[in-house]
């Protein structure tokens, strides 16, 4: 089963894959891995940030076998600027094709490998990806990524440091900031965090918090806070950088004076790039950047 893998990752093969990335107008939604590391670490073990481990985890090309004769793998790695690029993530597996044999003149059927496989952009400096959406590979995205973040977990450094992976969706934040700035008064704010990581968590909440998550050795963990009338600003920006770690926010708000309050939350999945099928891989990055920018900022 491995000749098939194999074979996708041949120089002639690899200038095709990547022609079939995108069906038509395709929506890439956007993603965010985070190795967050334990509240113990070893003095002996170097300095690891989160870049070097993406990079160094991609480099190995990882394999991992999830059920019998079901394994899937990384291949297909290419730079095309600084921590920028693209990987291939795809399975291989025993499937039965049908044949006509003309020599019998009977129909057949025979047991053949099959290599379905999608295609990841990457922003290692970000931790950013953003997943193509391809049925023969998995029913939706979010079963691509948690093979993404399995993958990851199995890498070499992963496992000798102990750290823990984590592949998660970036919210779109456009409609619950519209709510907040529409609103008479808000009322209380809720939002969640992990431990430390991404790099570009701001110094307000997600970074101070996410050590205050590590050093408690917890998973993860929220913090609300009330008021007659929250400050509008203090609470949009902490919810980008919610959003834009991966991290869930809801809040209480007024619409009018003298309404009864209302709850308002990210809604839907994940944010959405939208590319044609012509578009060069360096745009199609460019483009999934700017938006997370967006998100951020």
């Amino acid at each position: 089963m491995e000749s098939v893998w194999r074979s996708i990752k041949s120089p002639i093969i690899q200038s095709e894959i990547y022609k079939t990335f995108i069906d038509a107008d395709a929506r890439i939604p956007s993603y965010r891995t985070k190795f967050i590391k334990p509240s113990q670490v070893d003095l002996f073990q170097p300095e690891l940030s989160a870049r070097e481990m993406l990079e160094k985890g991609l480099a190995e090309r990882p394999s991992i076998e999830m059920r019998q004769n079901n394994v899937w793998h990384v291949g297909n790695v290419e730079y095309f600027s600084d921590g920028g690029g693209r990987f291939a993530i795809g399975r291989t597996t025993l499937t039965t094709v049908e044949k006509f044999d003309e020599t019998t003149g009977n129909f057949t059927e025979l047991i053949d490998d099959s290599g379905p496989y999608t295609l990841v952009y990457f922003d290692s400096k970000l931790g950013l990806l953003g997943i193509g959406k391809k049925t023969k590979v998995a029913a939706d995205v979010r079963s691509i990524a948690r093979k993404v973040q399995k993958l990851l977990s199995s890498t070499v450094l992963v496992k000798r440091n102990k750290i823990e992976v984590r592949v998660e969706f970036i919210r779109d934040p456009e409609g619950f900031l519209q709510k907040l700035f529409a609103a008479y008064t808000i009322k209380r704010f809720k939002a969640t965090f992990t431990g430390p990581n991404p790099i570009d968590a701001d110094d307000l909440f997600q970074k101070p918090m996410s050590y205050y998550c590590q050093q408690l050795e917890a998973e993860q963990g929220s913090v609300t806070v009330t008021g007659e009338s929250l400050n509008e600003n203090a609470v949009a920006a902490v919810a980008k950088s919610t959003a834009a770690t991966a991290n869930d926010a809801m809040a209480v708000i007024q619409n009018a004076k003298g309404e009864r309050p209302v709850s308002i939350s990210f809604k839907g999945d994940a944010k959405k790039v939208i590319v044609e099928q012509d578009t060069k891989k360096e745009e199609v990055l460019r483009i999934i950047k700017n938006t997370y920018k967006e998100v951020r900022q």
